[in-house]
């Protein structure tokens, strides 16, 4: 495991690593780059982008890196797989930042490495909606549309993280 480097309020940062939060401001830059990531058609010097993701802002916020994005629903799948694989590729190339990395991302679940993951996300998900409809907070009708709702993101994200 590598030793971690994060801070989340400016000013907080030691003496070590001054240059902390323009580092994590150059992580969200590579990260949005790297989501739209033309690449050259063969044989031709067009350049083509590389999926249908729309990176909206890229900069550093509480010490994480964030990348607003948005994803076409034509193209969700393959874009969300292209997300996790930059993802993974970030905390490759900056793994002691691996936490404010984590942190920062609109989409962490598209990270879990395993289904047992996805099991006790989706467990604590399931819980939470429960007790929701057991206070008696909401009806009947709300907790049918969440709990499809949440077995849909589980089958999403099993296609997402490549565990189907």
């Amino acid at each position: 495991m590598v030793e971690q480097i994060y801070y989340n309020m400016w000013g907080s940062q030691s003496e070590e690593h001054k240059d902390y939060f323009q580092t994590i401001g150059t992580i969200a830059n590579w990260i949005g780059y790297a989501l739209i990531g033309p690449r050259h058609r063969p044989y031709t010097t067009e350049i083509t982008p590389l999926t249908s993701i729309a990176v909206l802002q890229t900069k550093e916020k509480f010490g994480s890196p964030r990348v607003y994005v948005s994803f076409s629903k034509e193209t969700h799948l393959q874009d969300a797989r292209h997300y996790r694989s930059v993802y993974q590729t970030a905390i490759k190339l900056f793994p002691q930042y691996e936490k404010a990395i984590r942190d920062g991302m609109d989409y962490s679940t598209y990270l879990f490495d395993t289904e047992e993951e996805l099991r006790q996300y989706i467990a604590t998900q399931i819980e939470w909606t429960e007790r929701v409809r057991d206070g008696g907070e909401t009806n009947n009708d709300w907790y049918t549309v969440k709990m499809d709702s949440i077995r849909e993101n589980e089958s999403f994200i099993k296609k997402v993280c490549l565990f189907t």
